[in-house]
């Protein structure tokens, strides 16, 4: 009867000598499990079994690294898969391989690699505050796991610490990108499902309407804004930027980024570049999608005044600091804020109060006013039918508009 091992006979166990020469010698514990003590004092776990009638031999670890009590756990392991028609070695083998892939296929491995691709497709500005929320949120939790070994409750508990303080739209635009960052690896079988079409946002996250922008619509106050404007005792590039911003109503980046090669004063004509508007990337650079906004005169004469100032330097609303800068939107919204309005509208709230007025007026097509606003249709084939730009109708609303400007700055009360 062969006596099993025990720790004190492992660690007395040592090679024996033959003839003057020491030779690896084998300590069984039974079932195919021995210690192998080598000539040079190592002791090694090993398993020797039969499957389908070959002989093999599996390493289970070195001593004392695997103790006696671990190592007979191996040992079992190795015969219940036996038992199931498993090989131990191919198992181990696999085990291996799948270590070493999923090692390669971690999630931030995964998530930069789509990111990559994402370059030719997003807007650098969109591109980088998706990056930004990977490294802030994501990576420090997922970054370096296996992205097969993620689970749909992994990225809810991401997704709910995002919106716990306060950022309930994010939540669900990065969800959005987990589920095409998942679909991606799906092509490469980098995972067998894609888990974000198992999680339901309704049901896990808060709701969010989409964010409103401070604006004004009371025909009297809109006045004192602007006469609020016309007093701004600070950098005169910040005041006409200002003042002219209501009659223009563009998006703050467009006419932050205005030069006077755009802008033709003897024709009351503004082309802003499709670089400057707010477009899919696919549409800018191409002159077709450019904005031609119709100037009114209220207009031109704010940038008169302006144009002996700034006809040298960059943009026509150049940073005070540097004529090859333009003003940061910052610099806009900390002005309201000194006028004492900035608790009531933004920048990018002129056009609100515009697109307000202008329907409820009740004048003028919507197509027009949304041409005005450069906001393109959502319909792709209705898109592709309508080349009508409404020049004379767009002259025609703004026109109205700056009259009405004019008129409540007067109409003093």
């Amino acid at each position: 009867m062969t006596t099993k091992l025990s720790s004190l006979m492992i660690k007395n166990a040592i090679p024996k000598e033959e003839e003057g020469v020491l030779k690896d010698t084998r300590y069984v514990d039974g079932g195919g499990l021995y210690l192998l003590v080598t000539a040079t004092g190592g002791k090694l776990w090993r398993y020797n079994f039969s499957f389908q009638n070959k002989k093999y031999t599996l390493p289970l670890g070195r001593y004392p690294l695997i103790s006696l009590k671990q190592a007979r756990e191996l040992h079992n392991e190795a015969k219940n898969q036996i038992a199931k028609g498993i090989n131990p070695i191919e198992a181990k083998r696999n085990a291996k391989e799948d270590k070493k892939r999923k090692e390669i296929n971690t999630f931030k491995e995964v998530a930069n690699e789509f990111m990559e691709k994402q370059k030719s497709k997003l807007a650098p500005t969109t591109l980088q505050k998706y990056i930004n929320a990977l490294n802030r949120d994501f990576y420090p939790v997922l970054g370096s796991r296996a992205i097969e070994d993620i689970e749909k409750v992994d990225l809810v508990r991401i997704a709910q610490r995002i919106q716990e303080r306060g950022a309930l739209e994010t939540a669900h635009r990065l969800l959005n990108l987990c589920n095409q960052l998942w679909r991606y690896a799906l092509q490469l079988d980098k995972v067998k499902h894609n888990i974000v079409l198992d999680i339901s946002k309704q049901d896990a996250l808060k709701p969010f309407k989409k964010s409103q922008y401070k604006t004004i619509t009371e025909p009297q106050r809109i006045g004192e804004l602007l006469r609020a404007i016309d007093d701004y005792k600070g950098e005169y590039t910040t005041k006409a930027i200002l003042r002219l911003l209501p009659h223009v109503v563009v998006r703050s980046q467009s006419i932050r980024l205005a030069t006077w090669e755009q802008i033709d004063l003897k024709n009351g004509v503004w082309v802003i570049p499709s670089e400057n508007l707010k477009l899919k990337k696919e549409f800018k650079g191409h002159r077709e999608h450019d904005q031609v906004l119709p100037l009114t005169p209220q207009a031109i004469k704010i940038l008169e005044d302006i144009y002996p100032y700034t006809k040298d330097a960059t943009y026509v609303f150049c940073s005070p600091l540097s004529a090859t800068r333009p003003l940061s939107d910052v610099t806009l919204s900390k002005a309201l804020k000194r006028l004492d309005f900035g608790s009531e509208i933004v920048p990018h709230g002129f056009r609100a109060m515009f697109s307000t007025l202008a329907y409820e007026s009740g004048k003028f097509r919507g197509e027009v006013i949304e041409a005005i606003l450069s906001h393109k249709d959502r319909n792709e084939v209705r898109r592709a039918y309508n080349r009508a730009n409404y020049e004379e109708e767009k002259r025609e609303l703004l026109m109205w508009w700056s009259a009405f400007l004019e008129g409540v700055k007067h109409e003093k009360k």
